[in-house]
């Protein structure tokens, strides 16, 4: 009995022993990364800050010798420019106004309020209260140009004191440096020793500026500034330490903690190394249980494993926040450094029971699953799925079932409590039972114009709108009744339009066809007749063959369209001039547009305009498009063509006053066997623009028509190569 006792005491220590141990590496990896600036940077002379404290003196310098050199001679009586003088006069009047403005809001409402209670005597005084505040902020920020060159002058001499006390008073900075164009030095050193001499005998660290490498990061914004003032010299720090010497007492300092920072590293790897080695030890003897690790992990377990994710993050992060910030390494121990050794190892056994009762099981999937199923954050999401539909109902008539209980309860100890209560009960439950009533017949009155609108709609009403009242269930229901009905209106005007477009292109496709059939069979019964002349029978099959010619045009096109339409269509892509192309188009043409008497306005922002085209296809397009133009042009008129690049866009745009009056929409001239000559007069198939606009639109460009009176306008728009 008693050697079990001796071997469960000495397990209970080497637990607590390898718990501190891996508390103290913990501490120390802490305050590594706290303090990693000082491992990364040998000395103190290779730090950011060390950096930006030879930068801001050396700004001082630039100041001193650059800025306010010869200051006397320099600055003089006129230290204060035009332009110093109207800066600080904006200055002061952007003040007044602020001022002012603060003034105004802070007593309008107060003036309104008194004239809205008609107190003639509180608005009078407050309004001179404003006025006076008001003068005396104009009075304090109005300065004559006088003032504001003294103002300007003083700061100026503010200023130049300042740096030259910072340049001249500080000694534990040194510097030598050469204006190489003036070839100036400014220096601050003494006795008789080269600078060179100066550096090997009394410089603690030197660095050369313009500098030679990129290395020295931190002294990159030196170098720049010493590169712009054609400057090349040293800067150094002396051995010699003066009193108040900042930069020597950091280095120092820096050097101390660097110091303490390696020796921590190796403290916490050799804590970190007995910890395991514990860790091990114990793992390997099986015969030996801790009680207290018994309870903390059955006690842990019966807890939610996402309620004890929760906790382990929370508990996580406030130690996190704790161990960063805590100072553990420093001198003289005590009892607060035990203190927080403890913390910290507490935390370290919370982790490691964590870790053994919850991360390892994990490997096992059916005990996961048996674990999440108990879970809060399962539990909630069950119920939420069971309540999905109806769920803000349900928090409704809840909200409303626990305040008519509240409110009951109060109403009913009221009563009991005494007599003169009953009354206050009364007015209480009065005024619950009319703010109730109000909202069920606000919300009985909504679904009784929900009913209304239902009714309207399925009588065939479809312009009627529900009224869509908050965010609550009968909102919805009015929301989603008036979606259907505007989905169901656009379905049956599309089904209405596709209706009239199969009718109409049935009818053109049947007159189209019809009329030079019709010539073909009348003049084939007259080629039967007998007794005609050779002239006759020539003249007959001259119409034959231009009808036939109408009919195989007619066929073609309509096979083309059918082509464009399905997209079953191979396009040759190229680099294509557009430019020479559309020239080519209208070369082409130009007999029939003489013939047709008008005259061409054909305008190119540049001689050669590059696309990635098909080029017989787009010719196709420009051909459609300038025929169109011949065909419904009113005579003796002109026709305008430009050709110009915008935004890596190419745009074609021909414009042309039409010889009859447009009267339809501009996206119906592209339904096939559409014409706008509804008289069908002219010559051609009705499908030369609704093939030009799918050419278009198969090679990435876009068609369109634009229409403003007689004025009939096409835009070709193609992607620039």
């Amino acid at each position: 009995m008693g050697i079990k006792l001796k071997n469960k005491f000495v397990y209970i220590c080497l637990c607590v022993l390898g718990i501190y141990a891996a508390a103290f590496s913990i501490l120390s990896a802490c305050d590594v990364v706290k303090n990693a600036s000082y491992i990364k940077n040998k000395t103190y002379f290779n730090s950011y800050q060390f950096g930006q404290e030879i930068y801001s003196y050396c700004e001082n310098l630039s100041n001193f010798y650059v800025h306010y050199k010869d200051y006397n001679d320099k600055f003089g009586e006129n230290k204060a420019s035009k332009e110093d003088i109207e800066g600080l006069r904006l200055f002061y009047e952007d003040k007044l106004k602020n001022q002012q403005t603060e003034i105004e809001n802070k007593y309008n409402n107060d003036i309104q309020e008194a004239q809205r209670i008609s107190d003639k005597d509180k608005v009078n005084k407050l309004l001179d209260e404003k006025n006076k505040k008001l003068e005396e902020v104009k009075k304090e920020n109005t300065k004559t140009d006088e003032e504001l060159k003294n103002e300007v002058a003083s700061r100026y001499d503010k200023d130049y004191e300042a740096i030259k006390k910072s340049v001249q008073n500080r000694n534990d900075i040194k510097y030598y440096i050469k204006n190489t164009k003036t070839n100036e030095i400014y220096h601050n050193l003494t006795g008789q020793d080269t600078i060179q001499e100066y550096i090997q005998k009394e410089s603690l660290f030197t660095i050369e500026f313009p500098l030679k490498s990129i290395e020295d990061k931190q002294f990159q914004n030196t170098n720049s500034m010493f590169k712009n003032f054609s400057w090349e010299g040293y800067i150094m720090i002396p051995k010699q330490s003066y009193s108040n010497n900042y930069i020597l007492e950091n280095y120092q300092y820096y050097n101390s903690v660097r110091s303490r920072i390696i020796k921590e590293m190796i403290m916490g790897c050799g804590s970190f190394i007995i910890a395991l080695l514990v860790l091990i030890g114990i793992k390997k003897d099986k015969s030996l249980k801790i009680a207290f690790q018994e309870k903390a992990g059955s006690l842990y377990k019966k807890l939610p494993i996402d309620l004890g994710v929760l906790v382990f993050c929370i508990y996580t992060i406030i130690m996190l926040g704790y161990m960063m910030h805590i100072s553990f390494f420093y001198k003289p121990l005590g009892i607060k450094h035990f203190i927080k050794l403890t913390i910290v190892s507490i935390y370290t056994a919370y982790v490691v029971l964590y870790v053994k009762n919850n991360i390892i099981p994990i490997k096992n999937k059916k005990e996961f699953l048996n674990e999440w199923n108990k879970s809060l954050i399962h539990s909630l999401t069950n119920a939420a799925k069971r309540s999905f539909i109806g769920r803000n109902l349900k928090l409704q008539i809840l909200v409303i079932t626990i305040i008519t209980t509240i409110l009951a309860s109060f109403t009913f100890l009221l009563v009991v409590m005494s007599p003169r209560t009953i009354i206050l009960g009364f007015i209480i439950g009065i005024l619950y039972i009319t703010l109730i009533l109000r909202i069920m017949f606000k919300k009985v009155d909504y679904l009784n114009e929900i009913l209304k609108g239902t009714k309207e709609i399925a009588s065939g009403n479809l312009n009627y709108v529900i009224k869509e009242k908050g965010e609550n269930h009968l909102s919805k229901i009015a929301h989603n009744i008036n979606n259907i009905k505007v989905g169901y209106k656009k379905s049956l005007q599309s089904q209405v339009k596709s209706e009239r477009l199969k009718s109409e292109l049935i009818t053109n496709v049947s007159h189209d066809l019809k009329t030079p059939l019709t010539s073909i069979i009348n003049y084939i019964n007259l080629l039967k007749k007998e007794g005609l002349s050779e002239d006759e029978i020539k003249g007959y099959i001259g119409v034959l063959d231009r009808k036939s010619e109408r009919l195989k045009v007619l066929i073609e096109d309509l096979f083309e369209a059918s082509k464009m339409s399905s997209g079953s269509v191979e396009l040759n892509i190229e680099k294509v001039d557009v430019a020479a192309l559309l020239e080519q188009s209208i070369a082409e043409l130009d007999e029939k547009i003489k013939k047709a008497s008008l005259t061409l306005r054909v305008k190119y922002s540049n001689k050669h305009i590059y696309a990635n085209l098909d080029g017989k296809k787009t010719w196709r397009v420009f051909e459609n498009l300038i025929n169109n133009i011949i065909k419904y042009s009113a005579p003796n008129t002109r026709v305008y063509i430009n050709l110009m690049e915008e935004d890596n866009k190419i745009l074609i745009v021909m414009k042309n006053i039409s010889s009859y009056e447009m009267d339809f929409d501009a996206e119906e001239i592209f339904e096939r066997f559409k014409r706008g000559d509804k008289s069908r007069n002219t010559e051609g198939s009705g499908l030369g623009l609704a093939i030009a606009k799918s050419i278009v639109e198969l090679q990435g460009g876009k068609l369109n028509i634009e229409i403003d009176g007689d004025l009939f306008k096409a835009i070709v728009q193609f992607s620039q190569a």
